[in-house]
């Protein structure tokens, strides 16, 4: 009999053992599929950071290559209108060495017409000429020389206009009114897409644009993240259009409003918005005249304007040319000789600039 009820105890046991041996197991396994998920959440998360930080290092060096680059060109500015202010004064030294050989000209053929020894005056005029032909060219070569350097100095200047201009809009994260790009992949549970464009293509951090198929305006995005050749945008909220849904491939520009938070609010700007009048944007500056060699292209007032080119640099009105006898020709002329010498011509020797071919 007492086998009998040990038999049965131990049955009990048994039985009690395997249930909670099952209630454990079960318990493990989602133990087990609980840390599962634990790990492949924080992997992901651990991606999205350095997604972010990566972006985050892009950005900071194409802002250190393109403050870089302004600086160079500053530097180069500088550089460049020192050069044609040094080549303007030596092109009036050789313009007086020049007056000062026409007038040795002048004065060779006053000895001519006292006469001596006619041989040797021809010799002295022939080595005048000579002198001033080479004056005349080492004068044009330095004209060319300074007309290159202006063209220098104004593609410089454009260049620093047009550095400054993406430099002011990155900064406010304003992209080209003209701007368009494209939804490659979109995550509507997230509510953000990425687009195919990024800084090289003219997007900036905190840019606002807007989402349009065929007309209209489907919904509004907040740029975030910007790397070389992509951009991550954020849907803002209440901007998706009833009944709507972005896809990948649907078309992007600016916003017509520029500079949004993330609630959709316009932002407070100094400057004119987008829905100011007309007559309140700035001009174009295409259109605006070059700065005259020698002026300080970053906001100095310009200095006043120098001659024009053939003009008398001194102020005195040209005099008409007189007529000059053709190269080879006999210098003594046929026509008889006046009572009195002319006086040597004031006429500018350089004459007006050539036309550019």
């Amino acid at each position: 009999m007492l086998w009998k009820i040990l038999s049965l105890f131990s049955a009990v046991c048994l039985g009690a053992a395997c249930y909670f041996a099952l209630s454990n197991q079960k318990d493990l396994d989602q133990e087990r599929t609980r840390a599962s998920s634990a790990k492949a959440n924080l992997k992901a998360a651990q991606a999205r950071k350095k997604e972010g930080d990566e972006g985050l290092i892009a950005k900071k060096t194409l802002l250190e290559t393109s403050t870089k680059d302004l600086q160079s060109a500053k530097d180069e500015t500088v550089k460049l209108a020192a050069e044609a202010v040094e080549k303007e004064a030596a092109l009036t030294v050789l313009k007086g060495n020049l007056e000062q050989v026409s007038q040795q000209v002048a004065s060779v053929q006053k000895e001519i017409d006292a006469a001596g020894d006619i041989e040797k005056l021809i010799a002295q005029i022939e080595k005048v000429k000579k002198e001033k032909l080479e004056a005349e060219g080492a004068s044009a070569n330095q004209t060319q020389r300074i007309a290159s350097a202006k063209s220098e100095f104004e593609n410089v200047v454009a260049q620093t206009a047009k550095l400054r201009d993406t430099e002011a809009r990155g900064r406010k994260g304003v992209v080209d009114p003209e701007f368009t790009a494209r939804i490659s992949q979109y995550f509507p549970e997230w509510g953000f897409g990425i687009l195919n464009k990024g800084n090289s293509g003219g997007v900036f951090a905190n840019a606002d644009l807007e989402v349009k198929r065929g007309k209209n305006v489907i919904a509004k995005l907040k740029v975030k993240n910007v790397e070389q050749n992509g951009a991550i945008a954020e849907l803002i909220p209440g901007s998706l259009a009833e009944g709507e849904f972005i896809q990948t491939g649907d078309s992007v520009v600016a916003a017509a409003t520029q500079n949004t938070d993330s609630k959709g609010n316009a932002a407070k700007k100094d400057g004119p918005t987008a829905d100011a009048p007309a007559a309140a944007m700035p001009t174009a500056a295409p259109e605006a005249a070059a700065p005259t060699m020698g002026s300080d292209p970053f906001g100095a007032a310009p200095a006043p304007a120098a001659p024009a080119m053939g003009s008398d640099p001194f102020g005195a009105a040209p005099a008409p040319a007189a007529p000059v006898p053709a190269m080879g020709s006999d210098p003594f002329g046929a026509a008889p000789a006046p009572a009195t010498p002319a006086a040597p011509s004031t006429a500018d020797p350089f004459g007006a600039a050539p036309a550019a071919k």
